[in-house]
């Protein structure tokens, strides 16, 4: 495949030249976590700096960044044996503020017309109790118009 025309221009330019190579290994190291980290919390990790053999890795929450930490000297020994030149990873949380368009809104959850209907039916079989009162709660919930 040949490079794009934007790609040309950046190779062609020999200012850039530093700024490529850094991408490229930032991009390569990024690769290397992602194969070594377990696919749910690999989705949520960016390498985003190499600085003096130091690995930045941006972590989508408090509770990746928490798992990222207790991984990162496991990592670290992964990534010199896959030839990195980087001594230490440090964790940083990405904040989310700005990402409010991202949110998916929350649907209320629906229960199916033969769930509702074995729901009754347990309601009326059931003697007067707590357990009853909630389902009617329930069921007055989801019946409701």
């Amino acid at each position: 495949m040949q490079p794009s025309k934007v790609g040309r221009l950046l190779a062609s330019d020999a200012g850039l030249q530093p700024v490529i190579a850094k991408a490229r290994e930032i991009g390569a190291l990024s690769k290397l976590c992602f194969d070594f980290l377990p696919p749910g919390l690999a989705r949520l990790v960016q390498a985003i700096n190499l600085k003096d053999r130091q690995l930045v890795l941006l972590a989508a929450s408090p509770a990746a960044a928490a798992k990222l930490k207790m991984l990162s000297e496991t990592l670290t020994v992964y990534l010199l044996q896959q030839g990195a030149q980087v001594n230490s990873v440090s964790v940083r949380v990405q904040p989310t503020a700005g990402r409010a368009s991202d949110a998916v809104p929350r649907q209320a959850p629906q229960l199916s017309k033969g769930a509702l209907e074995s729901l009754q039916a347990l309601y009326r079989r059931l003697p007067d109790s707590p357990a009853r009162k909630a389902l009617k709660t329930l069921l007055d919930h989801h019946l409701k118009p």
